[in-house]
């Protein structure tokens, strides 16, 4: 779905730098595979999800070595603090060097003071996440203590009301 929906833009770009499509298609398609991969490893652990199967997209196990990586706690507390600021900077998970080129990229130190408490492993949210060591931590609220504000995403709090 991901390579029909990018098609209508990359194609004309790529089109305008004269690479043909079966050019395009070379260059685009592997890096794609390869930013499934990153995100799969990524993503659904840090938010303690069960990793990906090959049955549902690119599988989470064959970068899993990854984990214990300074890539992968980089790129982990970068899209923290994507989740911090309510989805509003630190967009590319795999590829961070992009929200520095675009002027996206908002720096932890910055970020970390935004933090609020999230609801505690103890079924409240979907599993414990994968958290390297060293990566800023949101305070847990106590078992039965979280609210309906607490499950609120960060983007809404702030949100003008519907007219």
């Amino acid at each position: 779905m991901m390579t029909v929906q990018m098609l209508p833009s990359a194609l004309p770009v790529f089109a305008l730098l004269g690479f043909g499509l079966l050019e395009t298609l070379a260059v685009l398609l592997p890096g794609m595979l390869v930013h499934a991969l990153v995100w799969n490893m990524l993503h659904p652990p840090m938010h303690g999800l069960p990793p990906v199967k090959l049955k549902y997209g690119a599988p989470s196990w064959p970068l899993e070595g990854l984990r214990d990586t300074a890539y992968f706690k980089y790129i982990y507390e970068n899209h923290q603090g994507h989740h911090v600021l309510g989805g509003q900077a630190n967009y590319n998970v795999c590829c961070p060097l992009t929200d520095h080129l675009l002027g996206t990229y908002v720096p932890t130190a910055t970020w970390v003071k935004r933090m609020r408490k999230v609801p505690g492993p103890e079924g409240e949210r979907w599993g414990i996440p994968v958290e390297p060591k060293g990566v800023p931590q949101a305070p847990i609220i106590a078992a039965g203590k979280a609210t309906e504000r607490d499950f609120t995403p960060t983007a809404l709090l702030n949100a003008p009301e519907p007219a």
